[in-house]
């Protein structure tokens, strides 16, 4: 099971992805966000590689505990820099990484010195980590552009090795590898959990509209939807250590889609009801959530579960439904939210309501709408009355009309130019005024 510290310590990542996303829903232009997603996955490996040893070697002790609050202090301040690293200063946040990793080189140096099966591969890692965070640190002197490609230079470096030396350690323990699954597990729950965070936060910053619940109610039916998909059968699957860095490393890539889907579904938020969709917001909606489930049905073949094939396939199909329904949201043009939330907002559309007043007679009102042709989003209709013998029937198709004023006219009601518009062979009512 996880230890208070290691819970204590992913405290600091709710910060930190909040963070993130936080930045990415406000970056201007929106193709920056690339940046701030590079970051986080640098701070990710930060996380994982300090989560491994604690999993191997079992560390806990005062010193340790020092080394993790040190770590946290300078997330949370890279976390920070993130954003302002857009505009073209990396300095601080190649200073920040830089410490961090040497943070990690003084765990797995003094792992090193314990003797045990693993001893060998904390060495391998005190060392790469020491030598690539004392690069980072001197690539913060460096001018902008050299600086961005020695760093990321630096990090190839880094990662490559560090997944090549995962094959080296020991077989997990049945304890230990509980414990690596469970951790994994933890930070796609913390993921979620910020979902919620993300998009509960930007509704309330905004006036509160059926669309804004609506889009409130579809990210929590979505992230349900995540839990349930990654909880139901990976943490029970276990891990089949030869794929150890193939399952970390697709364990990333769908926890930034997580947060990924959270942020694009947070841009609903504020759009009115008859607000064409955007199509950058479409896809990257749905592609998100289509790259999620193939990387999920990539973490079910890293894991001891068999047979693979049946579950995967399910998953491949869902995320080829996901990216086909984006796509053809993209592709239409007059698709608005009106459309986009039909079953949501106008269920009434399918059940006629009847309402029965005493007034000289028995009037009834039905209320009904038809959709629109393809080329006229949203709905169309007028509105007329009917008079029958001994009863008065109002009849009401509610909608835009199929002219392109935006006023509705029922018979004998005065237009613009102003005239009346009647039903032929009926008369207006004698309420209303001439």
């Amino acid at each position: 099971m996880s230890t208070w510290i290691e819970l204590f310590y992913d405290l600091i990542f709710v910060a930190a992805i909040l963070i993130f996303s936080a930045a990415v829903s406000h970056i201007h232009p929106s193709s920056d966000g690339t940046w701030i997603v590079l970051v986080f996955a640098a701070s990710w490996w930060v996380w994982f590689t300090t989560t491994v040893c604690a999993n191997r070697f079992h560390m806990s002790d005062f010193p340790h505990r020092l080394l993790l609050l040190f770590q946290m202090l300078v997330i949370v301040l890279m976390a920070i820099e993130a954003r302002v690293s857009v505009t073209g200063d990396s300095t601080y946040l190649a200073l920040e990484y830089g410490l961090l990793l040497l943070t990690i080189a003084v765990m797995y140096f003094r792992a090193s010195r314990r003797p045990g099966a693993d001893q060998s591969y904390a060495g391998h890692m005190a060392t790469l980590n020491s030598v690539i965070g004392a690069v980072f640190v001197a690539a913060a002197f460096l001018p902008e552009t050299p600086r961005l490609i020695v760093c990321g230079a630096a990090l190839a470096l880094l990662v490559v090795p560090s997944i090549w030396l995962l094959r080296q350690m020991q077989e997990f323990s049945e304890a230990d590898e509980r414990h690596i699954v469970e951790r994994m597990g933890a930070f796609t729950l913390i993921v979620c959990g910020e979902s919620f965070v993300e998009i509960a936060l930007t509704v309330s910053g905004a006036v509160i509209t059926r669309v804004d619940v609506f889009s409130l109610v579809f990210e929590f039916v979505l992230v349900f939807a995540i839990f349930t998909s990654y909880f139901e059968d990976i943490p029970a699957a276990g891990l089949d250590q030869r794929r150890f860095g193939w399952w970390a490393m697709l364990h990333l890539v769908a926890q930034i889609c997580i947060a990924a889907t959270a942020v694009s579904a947070s841009k609903l938020i504020g759009l009115s009801i008859s607000h064409r969709l955007p199509d950058a917001e479409i896809l990257r909606l749905t592609i998100p959530l289509a790259v999620f489930y193939v990387s999920l049905a990539g973490i079910g073949a890293c894991t001891r579960r068999r047979p693979i094939g049946p579950l995967a396939v399910f998953r491949l199909a869902t995320a080829a439904v996901v990216a086909w329904v984006g796509v053809a949201a993209w592709w239409i043009p007059w698709i608005h939210m009106e459309e986009a939330l039909w079953v949501c907002i106008d269920w009434k559309s399918f059940v006629p309501s009847i309402r029965i007043t005493s007034d000289s007679g028995e009037w009834i009102s039905m209320r009904c709408a038809s959709p629109a042709s393809p080329l006229r989003p949203g709905l169309k209709g007028s509105s007329w009355t009917v008079r029958r013998p001994f009863r008065q029937s109002s009849i009401t198709r509610t909608g835009l009309p199929a002219a392109s004023s935006a006023f509705s006219m029922t018979p004998g009601q005065r237009s613009a130019n102003p005239s009346r518009r009647r039903v032929p062979g009926m008369r207006p009512q004698d309420s209303e005024s001439e």
